[in-house]
């Protein structure tokens, strides 16, 4: 009885055996490799943009699990190995040679073409000081699919938000705005909404 028991689970197993090795190849398929040019700061007025920008990028990317994005500290190195500009637009054939050394799929580029915050408003006898601040945020890139040596899309985004503001102003925006609190600032969420809408009009070709 128990040889015949021994024998009807073989035969399961053996009649099941395809279905579970296809189950396991699609749960470990490899993800696309993607690197992400620093953002050229168009407009250079914040000494961080180039930063801010390309760390959220890199950052909302990873969000999505099927692809591997490679640290900026090691795109940056191998950009300057090879004796190319560490920002902005690439030649495709010069990025298509960089991305094949580390290996990826895609990269993504681009530029901050608007970066700021204004002021409107002011002071009056008795009512005092009220100001309306808008933040703009532009985003415009291009994305390289390495294998194929093009561009497959060109993303841009661009995000405007406004709030008003009863302190007095005075000098660049930036002058208040830090890395450390910049999330908390309008133009930091006028930031976080331009890279997220990017993202999502990229997203779909990184496949």
């Amino acid at each position: 009885m128990n040889r015949m028991m021994r024998w009807r689970v073989l035969v399961v197993l053996i009649v099941l055996a395809p279905a579970l090795l296809v189950t396991s190849s699609q749960g470990q398929a490899p993800r696309k490799g993607v690197i992400v040019v620093d953002f050229e700061d168009v407009g250079r007025g914040w000494s961080y943009t180039r930063e801010v920008i390309t760390a959220r990028v890199i950052s909302k990317l990873r969000d999505e699990p099927t692809l591997r994005v490679l640290p900026r500290e090691q795109v940056q190195e191998a950009l300057r190995q090879a004796r190319l500009e560490t920002a902005g637009y690439l030649d495709w054939e010069a990025a298509q040679k960089v991305a094949k050394s580390l290996e990826v799929d895609y990269v993504v580029m681009g530029q901050v073409a608007v970066f700021d915050q204004q002021y409107a408003g002011g002071c009056l006898p008795i009512v005092g000081c009220a100001y309306t601040v808008t933040a703009t945020v532009t985003l415009r890139g291009k994305v390289l699919d390495v294998a194929a040596g093009t561009f497959v899309i060109e993303p841009r985004s661009e995000v405007k938000k406004t709030q008003t503001s009863v302190s007095i102003w005075i000098g660049p925006w930036w002058t208040d705005v830090t890395v450390n609190n910049f999330d908390g600032q309008l133009i930091g969420r006028a930031t976080q909404e331009a890279v997220e809408d990017f993202i999502g009009k990229l997203k779909p070709s990184l496949k």
